[in-house]
C-alpha cells in the first residue's frame, strides 16, 4: 500500500515510524505510526507545525494537548482512548502517543449507514454513559462531546465505542470545574456557551443531543449560521423530540437530560445508565421500537430517458436546483486490493455521499455510473435552492479530500469528486423532457469538471451571482452544451 506523505511528523521522536496522516483538528495533527519496540500501530497527536509561527495559536494548541495527556494519564477505561506515551520533539512540538483505533467516527458511521434503530442507539449510548460515569467519578468533564470525537469499532456482531479528544476536558480534585465558552456550539449546553461553570450535567446535555442524532443521522441543533445555532441553544425553547418517540418512556429520560437550565437537568450519568438499560430490557413490550426520523432515500439507478424529478407543486414558481456529483475511486499504483473489495469501498463512499447531500435537503434523482443526481426544491426562492446545492457541493469537496487521505492510508485507494450545477426554469418545470434536458446539462457539466471542481451553467451562475463567487472555467470551450455559452467554476460564498 502506498503511504500518504508524512510531512509534519515531528523530528526527534525516536521509537516510532510514521505511516501517514490520519486527520487534523483544533488540537493539531494525528499521524498513524508503528512503535518499533512492539510493532503495534499507534496514533501520534502533535501540534501543527504552522502554529509555531503564531505564538498565541501555538500556546492554545500546546495547552490543549498538555491538558489531554494530563487527563488521560489518570483514566483507564474500555470506552476511553488509552494514552501510551508523551514527550517533546526536537523542534519543540509537544506530542502524545495514543492507541490506534481501527474504526470510524460516529459522524462518518451515521453518514455511511443512516439512522440507527432505537435499540441500537440505546446500546451504543449506554456505552457512552458508562464512559461518562467513569469520567465524572474521577472529577473529569469532557466538555467537547460530539460525533467526531466518538469512534465506532465493529467487534464481532456488536459495535464498540471509544471516546476521544480530551483537549477541553476539565479535571480537579474537588467537584468543581473550569469555565470557558470553548467547544462545538451545536452540542454545547447553554451554560458552556455563556462561559459559566461546566459540570457533569454539561456532558449529559451533549449526550442526549448525540442520542437523538443517532435516530435521524442529522444534528438536532442546526441553523443557517452560527448565530442561529447559538440562539437555538441558549433560548428557553426545549429541544424537540421526534414524533415517533411521543408516549415512549425514553422521551421522559431524554427530556430530563435536555433541560436548558442546568439546575433542572439530570447530572447523574450512572442513574441514566441504569434507567436506559432497564428501558432497553423492556423494549419488546414498548412502542415504538424505533424512531424512523427522515430515513435516507435509497439511491436509484437511472437512465437518461427517465429521471425521477418531482412533479411541480401548485403555487411553487421558482426554479428547481439540480446537482450532479461525480465520485470516483482509484487504487494507488501499489495497491493489491481485490476487485470485490474495491467495489465494496466504492459503494460505501457513494452511500456516504448520497446521505450527506440528502442531509442537506437534496433529494436523490438517481445514479448513472459514478454520477449521482440530486434536486433541491425546498427553498423559498430559486437562489436559495441553488445556494443550498452549491454549499453542499463545496462542503463535499473539502470532506472528500480528508476522506481520500484516510482511504489511502487504510486501503491504498484515492477518492476524487467533481460536480455540475444547473437549474430548471419555472416555464419548463412541468415538462418532463425539459427537466430531463436540465439533468443532462448537469451531467455534462460534471463530465468536463476536473477533480475537485464544481462548475455551474451560465443560468445557475446568473441566479447565484449575489451569493457566490465564480470564475470563468478554463475548459469553457469544450464545456459548451447546447446553448450554454459559458461555464463557471464555483469558488466560494460571499461572507454574510
Amino acid at each position: 500500500m502506498t503511504r500518504v506523505p508524512t510531512h509534519g511528523f515531528p523530528v526527534g521522536v525516536p521509537g516510532y515510524q510514521p505511516i501517514g496522516l490520519l486527520g487534523q483538528g483544533a488540537s493539531g495533527q494525528v499521524f498513524k505510526a508503528r512503535q518499533d519496540s512492539t510493532g503495534q500501530f499507534v496514533a501520534i497527536k502533535i501540534s501543527d507545525p504552522s502554529s509555531l509561527h503564531d505564538p498565541a495559536a501555538n500556546r492554545r494548541v500546546q495547552q490543549r494537548l498538555h491538558q489531554e495527556t494530563r487527563v488521560l494519564a489518570k483514566l483507564q477505561h474500555a470506552h476511553v482512548v488509552r494514552l501510551i506515551d508523551k514527550g517533546m520533539a526536537a523542534g519543540g512540538q509537544l506530542f502524545a502517543v495514543l492507541e490506534f483505533i481501527p474504526g470510524e467516527t460516529l459522524r462518518d458511521f451515521l453518514q455511511r449507514n443512516g439512522a440507527l434503530t432505537l435499540p441500537d442507539t440505546m446500546a451504543l449510548m449506554a456505552q457512552l454513559l458508562d464512559a461518562l460515569t467513569f469520567l465524572h467519578q474521577h472529577h473529569v468533564v469532557h466538555r467537547d462531546l460530539k460525533p467526531e470525537n466518538i469512534m465506532v469499532v465493529p467487534t464481532g456482531t456488536a459495535l464498540h465505542l471509544k471516546l476521544l479528544d480530551f483537549g477541553l476536558a476539565s479535571h480537579h480534585g474537588e467537584p468543581h470545574f473550569v469555565t470557558g465558552a470553548e467547544g462545538t456550539p451545536a452540542y454545547c449546553a447553554p451554560e458552556q456557551l455563556r462561559a459559566q461553570a461546566c459540570t457533569p450535567a454539561t456532558d449529559i446535555y451533549a449526550w442526549a443531543l448525540i442520542f437523538l442524532e443517532c435516530l435521524s443521522a442529522r444534528p438536532c441543533v442546526q441553523g443557517a449560521d452560527l448565530g442561529e445555532i447559538l440562539q437555538r441553544q441558549m433560548s428557553a425553547s426545549p429541544i424537540a423530540l421526534p414524533d415517533a418517540l411521543a408516549g415512549h418512556p425514553i422521551a421522559s429520560l431524554l427530556q430530563q437530560a435536555l433541560q436548558k437550565d442546568p439546575r433542572q437537568r439530570t447530572s447523574d450519568a450512572a442513574g441514566l445508565y441504569l434507567d436506559l438499560v432497564q428501558l432497553r430490557n423492556t423494549l419488546p413490550a414498548q412502542a415504538p421500537l424505533h424512531a424512523p426520523a427522515a430515513p435516507v432515500e435509497a439511491v436509484k439507478q437511472l437512465t437518461l430517458d427517465r429521471i425521477d424529478f418531482p412533479a411541480e407543486r401548485p403555487g411553487r414558481e421558482h426554479s428547481l436546483g439540480i446537482l450532479c456529483v461525480g465520485l470516483r475511486l482509484y487504487p494507488t499504483r501499489n495497491s493489491s486490493l481485490a476487485l470485490h473489495y474495491l467495489q465494496e469501498i466504492r459503494e460505501q463512499q457513494m452511500r456516504w455521499c448520497a446521505n450527506a447531500v440528502q442531509s442537506g435537503q437534496g433529494q436523490s434523482a438517481g445514479v448513472l455510473g459514478d454520477c449521482m443526481l440530486f434536486h433541491f426544491e425546498q427553498g423559498t426562492s430559486s437562489a436559495q435552492n441553488l445556494r443550498q446545492a452549491a454549499a453542499i457541493a463545496m462542503d463535499l469537496c473539502t470532506r472528500v479530500q480528508r476522506r481520500s487521505r484516510l482511504l489511502e492510508v487504510q486501503h491504498g485507494v484515492r477518492l476524487e469528486i467533481s460536480g455540475g450545477i444547473h437549474s430548471v426554469t419555472p416555464a419548463l418545470h412541468g415538462d418532463a423532457s425539459s427537466r430531463n434536458h436540465g439533468a443532462n446539462v448537469a451531467l455534462h457539466l460534471n463530465s468536463v469538471a476536473e477533480p475537485g471542481a464544481i462548475v455551474a451553467s451560465q443560468h445557475a451562475r446568473r441566479e447565484l451571482a449575489g451569493n457566490m463567487q465564480f470564475e470563468e472555467y478554463a475548459g469553457t470551450a469544450k464545456a459548451r452544451h447546447e446553448g450554454e455559452d459559458r461555464v463557471f467554476r464555483l469558488l466560494a460564498g460571499y461572507p454574510d
